[in-house]
């Protein structure tokens, strides 16, 4: 991870598909698909990677929860 975040912080974008919400928490942007479609995002700003975490774990049981688009 340290070494996205050097390679990102050089001015290259990195695209991530992943399932650990750990490796997740230190984006600067989360996407989530749900069907095929992006189901909801998450912008870090000022977010601590914790703070971050937390945020995708909520969306995370939302979806799980069947949650609707843009909730």
């Amino acid at each position: 991870m340290n070494l996205f975040n050097t390679i990102n912080q050089d001015g290259q974008t990195i695209l991530m598909v992943t399932h650990s919400v750990k490796a997740a928490s230190g984006a600067k942007r989360v996407l989530f698909i749900k069907d095929g479609e992006v189901f909801h995002q998450l912008y870090r700003g000022n977010l601590t990677n914790e703070q971050m975490y937390q945020k995708i774990t909520d969306t995370l049981t939302i979806l799980m929860a069947g949650g609707e688009h843009g909730e």
